[in-house]
């Protein structure tokens, strides 16, 4: 109880980066976050889903409790609901946000473990949405290591085998 209420008492802090709140870099939040938006890509939550985040121990993995896990997603949710953009297909998750999200997670090894989990969440309900496939091609298009000048570095893939 008393850690419920210290963190009702404290308000959140929100990124400079994106208009949701700010976790620490390579942070067990910071990386449930994009399980939640793997989650929720396609603008519903199934139950396949969230059976693959225990058959597959994914939030062991993030080094994350599954009530911790549950407080990134109703975060997020309050987060959206107030900061984000709607139209008739959902929020609307900007580049510079996701981008955002998306810098949080800086280790390299980090981030080819953290899109192995999102895969595996988005392949277990048998169906890629458009919104999933983008989230996937963007999250590796912005973690793609590149050269000064803004070219991809050669070998510098994050291939998941």
């Amino acid at each position: 109880m008393m850690r419920l209420q210290t963190r009702e008492s404290l308000p959140a802090v929100f990124g400079f980066r994106h208009p949701l709140r700010a976790y620490a870099t390579n942070s067990p939040r910071a990386q449930a976050r994009l399980v939640v938006l793997a989650l929720l890509a396609d603008g519903r939550l199934d139950e396949r889903e969230i059976d693959t985040l225990d058959r597959q121990g994914i939030l062991a993995d993030l080094g994350i409790a599954r009530s911790a896990f549950g407080e990134v997603l109703a975060d997020f949710c309050s987060d959206v609901a107030g900061q984000l953009p709607v139209n008739g297909d959902g929020y609307q998750i900007t580049a510079k946000a996701l981008g955002g999200m998306l810098d949080e997670v800086s280790d390299r090894t980090v981030r080819k473990k953290l899109l192995r989990h999102m895969l595996a969440v988005i392949d277990s309900d048998g169906h890629l949405s458009v919104a999933e496939r983008n989230l996937i091609c963007s999250t590796i298009e912005h973690w793609q290591p590149r050269r000064e000048g803004g070219r991809r570095t050669p070998g510098g893939d994050l291939r998941t085998g």
